[in-house]
């Protein structure tokens, strides 16, 4: 049995919509869909789970451009595992992520932004006596924003974005030596969303993501796909 899971999530939301020369704060809920498939060692395997997730942010905007930072993590710690498509325990997994951004407006409907995002997870299983399975991850991103005016009360936006990540990753299979590798990948995103602006100051947002991640590390082959579904609240001050 190999235990590993791995997954990057990153936010650079509200870059449209925040007052200039104003700081924003916003809270997210979000649930995310992932199916994570590896070959190694001709051995197959998958973890395949619904991942309820919180995001707090804090921007501040001054004149065209945004400087943020953003912090992740999980409301639940167990994700299902399968090996050779049979299901194969359902191990504990921690997950912490932080990220920062700039934002620049290119146009009042158009926004362009990157930045830096490092993680690190932890799975573990309680039938296993070992140590822990870890992946730490950094990596660098870009996105471009397009937003235009849905009706009086409502706006829209859609976001199309790539990421280049560096993924340390220490195994420990049943019965064998650790396997310690680093996994370089490239992601791609597409995300679409509806913000209402209750006052001048809070606003609340409903968006979709999907992202598709891709690493090569020699005898690694890790295929990752993800599909979120996000409610935010913000408010400028």
């Amino acid at each position: 049995m190999f235990k590993k899971i791995h997954f990057t999530v990153v936010f650079c939301a509200g870059l449209m919509f925040q007052p200039a020369n104003a700081a924003n704060v916003s809270i997210t809920m979000g649930q995310a869909d992932f199916l994570l498939d590896y070959k190694v060692n001709g051995s197959n395997g998958a973890f395949e789970d619904t991942f309820d997730y919180y995001n707090l942010g804090l921007s501040t905007r001054r004149g065209d451009y945004t400087f943020g930072v953003n912090v992740t993590g999980l409301l639940e710690t167990t994700v299902q595992e399968y090996f050779e498509n049979v299901p194969d325990g359902n191990p504990d997994v921690e997950r912490n992520s932080i990220s920062v951004f700039i934002g620049k407006s290119i146009s009042d409907k158009l926004s362009l932004s990157g930045g830096y995002y490092t993680s690190e997870v932890t799975v573990s299983d309680t039938n296993y006596v070992g140590p822990d399975d870890t992946i730490e991850t950094q990596a660098l991103f870009a996105s471009l924003t397009f937003s235009d005016q849905l009706t009086d009360q409502l706006f829209w936006y859609s976001r199309l974005g790539a990421q280049i990540n560096e993924a340390e990753l220490t195994v420990h299979p049943d019965g064998e030596p650790e396997v310690s590798q680093t996994l370089d990948g490239v992601a791609w995103l597409f995300g679409a969303g509806i913000v209402y602006p209750f006052t001048e100051t809070t606003s609340l947002t409903f968006g979709f993501e999907y992202k598709d991640f891709i690493y090569d590390g020699g005898v690694w082959d890790l295929n990752e796909d993800q599909t979120l579904y996000t409610i935010g609240y913000s408010y400028s001050f």
